[in-house]
């Protein structure tokens, strides 16, 4: 027979109200540090507007050093909230040039689209990811796999300029995607221990999903709305 004793049942409570407050305030520093990520992003954008065209490619090799030295140097404070603001600022001359290209054929509409539709998608995704009971760890394989053939088929994109596989490997990406915030935040809610290298990863991990989400959709977009996809720009 059970015995419900109070120092039983008491440790118990404390383990549970230390493992939901645990995550919770993970996901409040994931939050914290996405929120400021896209600050400095939008910051790097409207650099990367000055610059022009040439500040893509400064942007992609900015991002990839970044990125792996942020891999590298999680642990070391404050390099690594440095490295991570610094990738954001990256990205964002990554995005700037694709941007005014949107707003340059007057479709600042689609912009505002795009990112309300990342918005969403993020919202849900991660809200089902979050509050399932269910331990979803067995679809990053799957998604991996969807992630290569997306890199794949985007290659072979690049000789045929088929519109048609626009439109593929765009809702390809959105589907994928979605998967990985999905599962990014499965794994954020069943983490019952992390560090701040591990909080920041996860902040990596989310931000590049909704930026290729946000990409996908401008791509979207732009072909259904008689734009051609001209602006586009391949982020996976």
């Amino acid at each position: 027979m059970q015995d419900y004793t109070d120092l039983g049942y008491g440790r118990f409570d404390r383990g549970l109200a230390s493992t939901t407050a645990q995550r919770g305030t993970l996901l409040g520093k994931v939050l914290g540090l996405l929120a400021f990520a896209f600050v400095f992003t939008c910051f790097g954008v409207a650099i990367g507007s000055r610059l022009g065209p040439g500040s893509y490619l400064i942007g992609v090799i900015g991002s990839l050093v970044l990125v792996f030295a942020l891999m590298a140097l999680r642990e070391k404070s404050p390099i690594n909230l440095i490295l991570l603001y610094a990738f954001a600022t990256f990205e964002g001359l990554l995005i700037g040039p694709l941007l005014d290209a949107f707003l340059a054929q007057g479709m600042g509409n689609i912009v505002l689209n795009a990112a309300a539709g990342t918005a969403g998608i993020t919202a849900v995704a991660g809200m089902y990811g979050y509050t399932t009971k269910r331990d979803l760890s067995g679809i990053g394989g799957i998604l991996f796999v969807g992630l290569i053939g997306i890199i794949i088929t985007s290659l072979i994109g690049l000789f045929l300029h088929l519109p048609a596989l626009y439109v593929i490997i765009s809702m390809a990406v959105v589907a994928v995607f979605s998967g990985f915030i999905v599962y990014d935040m499965n794994r954020l809610a069943r983490t019952k221990f992390a560090t701040e290298g591990d909080a920041i990863m996860f902040a990596v991990g989310l931000y590049l999903d909704m930026v290729n989400i946000f990409v996908a959709l401008l791509q979207l977009l732009s072909i259904f709305g008689g734009g051609g996809g001209g602006g586009r720009r391949s982020d996976w």
